[in-house]
């Protein structure tokens, strides 16, 4: 079977590697080379027992997914022959005020009974124990074992580089169209050029929107500005990942500490501003005051893609043939991307998929929506 892929970034490049894995010629087309953008440029945590839909209705997606990097990411590792910091780590999620405290102990009840991981409410003392560098104001917090993290861009990098080894071919060009033969998707079109496929798959990230004339229904994504600082501080490692709402701090085997982030509606800009910069230092000395005399190092921004419900999208285009599509994970692209890619991979062969909980993500969810 012969597929074009529509977008290069990290579900695209992973659906890539599953199908040439199964012996299917495969072609990626992307004007940007991989790790350009969100898949690139994210932070890597995995965090499986919180965030949008979780933990309903997309715990046993998530998990699927979470698991599912934990076999796929040395296989990725062996064939690319790029290491992509993955690692095993704890997480603080803090608490500041009696509604925040209020909120994770409620979230706590049903956590802790997640197989996999040891989830327990920390007091302040305990919290400090656990990492010293924490602000003592915090009223207590979430402390999560046996979660995971990796470095994005390598991992990106890995994956384009495993599949084009499996034999993907990488087309550095944009994609203006699909051609359609009645209701199949016979190709895509770049340019004048017209590029002929079995089978195609829309994998394009916050520019989905785009594909919605091309179909003739409503992808309903947006890009979602985010925006990290990389710091570098003398003597300081955090041993966990801590969080707070909607921030995080964590030092990352670069030997640098990332802190992040923002959650910005300002269209396809993707330029890292001073604002953005200002509002993470804030958020990052509320929990951890030491680095207050941390030295910036690199300050970057990516386009996350959106939808408008905060799940993503991973399901056949109704009323077209051998179309396929799988976007919109939003923050959680690093961590969906596992089962965003199997379960549309699945799809696309008619293999019976181990994917729990894709009948939540069909595109037909929004048929309502203009």
């Amino acid at each position: 079977m012969k597929v074009n892929i529509i977008g290069g970034g990290i579900v695209g490049s992973l659906s890539a590697f599953l199908l040439c894995k199964l012996g299917h010629e495969v072609y990626i087309f992307d004007p940007d080379s991989p790790g350009s953008h969100a898949s690139g440029f994210a932070f890597g945590e995995m965090s499986a027992l919180e965030g949008s839909g979780i933990p309903d209705p997309l715990l046993d997606f998530t998990l699927s997914s979470f698991n599912a990097h934990k076999w796929l990411i040395p296989d990725i590792e062996n064939i690319s022959g790029i290491a992509t910091n993955y690692q095993v780590n704890n997480k603080l999620n803090l608490a500041f005020t009696s509604e925040e405290e209020e909120k994770l102990k409620k979230e706590l009840l049903w956590q802790k009974d997640v197989e996999g991981f040891e989830v327990s409410w920390l007091t302040t003392k305990d919290l400090l124990k656990v990492e010293p560098l924490l602000n003592p104001e915090c009223l207590g917090g979430v402390f999560v074992e046996n979660t995971s993290s990796v470095e994005p861009y390598k991992l990106s990098l890995a994956i384009a580089t495993a599949a084009e080894n499996l034999g993907a071919k990488i087309v550095n060009r944009e994609v203006t169209g699909l051609i359609f033969e009645g209701n199949d998707c016979a190709g895509v079109v770049t340019g004048n050029v017209k590029h002929y496929s079995d089978v195609s798959l829309l994998t394009m990230g916050p520019w989905s929107k785009f594909a919605s004339d091309w179909i003739g229904i409503n992808v309903p994504v947006i890009p979602l500005k985010g925006q990290i600082l990389r710091l570098e501080a003398e003597g300081i490692n955090i041993q966990s990942s801590v969080f707070h709402a909607s921030n995080y701090v964590s030092s990352k085997p670069d030997g640098l500490i990332w802190a992040g982030t923002t959650e910005e509606e300002v269209g396809f800009d993707e330029t890292s501003t001073t604002d953005a910069r200002n509002q993470i230092m804030m958020n990052l000395l509320n929990m951890v005051p030491s680095l207050e005399d941390s030295k910036l190092v690199h300050h970057t921004a990516c386009l996350r893609p959106l939808c408008i419900d905060s799940m993503p999208i991973v399901d056949k285009v109704k009323g077209h043939g051998n179309l396929f599509i799988s976007t919109g994970a939003g923050r959680k692209g690093i961590l969906w991307s596992a089962a965003m890619s199997i379960g549309i991979v699945d799809m696309m062969t008619g293999a019976k998929t181990e994917i729990k909980g894709l009948e939540n993500l069909s595109l037909n969810r929004f048929k309502n929506t203009n």
